[in-house]
C-alpha cells in the first residue's frame, strides 16, 4: 500500500523500479544489521576487556550490557 503516490498501479512499469527497491532493502536489512552489529562489537572489544568506559562502549551498551564479557557478542549471534 503506498501512500506517498496512490496514482501508482501494481504491475505496472511504473511499479517494477518500486517493488525492486523494496526487494533490495528487505534483503539488505538483516544482513546490514548484523554486519553492523559484529563491526560495533568487534571495535567494543579491547576497552570492555580492559574495563574501561569509552564513548562507543557507551553507545552500544544495548548490545553488550546483558552479557558477562565472555559472551559479549552474543546479541550479534542472536541476530544471526
Amino acid at each position: 500500500y503506498m501512500r506517498q503516490d496512490a496514482s501508482v498501479e501494481c504491475g505496472t512499469d511504473e511499479h517494477k523500479p518500486i517493488t525492486n527497491l523494496a526487494i533490495v532493502f528487505i534483503v539488505l536489512w538483516p544482513i546490514g544489521s548484523l554486519v553492523l552489529y559484529t563491526l560495533l562489537l568487534a571495535a567494543c572489544y579491547k576497552p570492555l576487556k580492559k574495563k574501561t568506559r569509552t564513548a562507543l562502549t557507551r553507545a552500544t551498551r544495548f548490545l553488550h550490557r546483558e552479557y558477562v564479557l565472555t559472551y559479549y557478542w552474543w546479541e550479534a549471534l542472536e541476530l544471526a
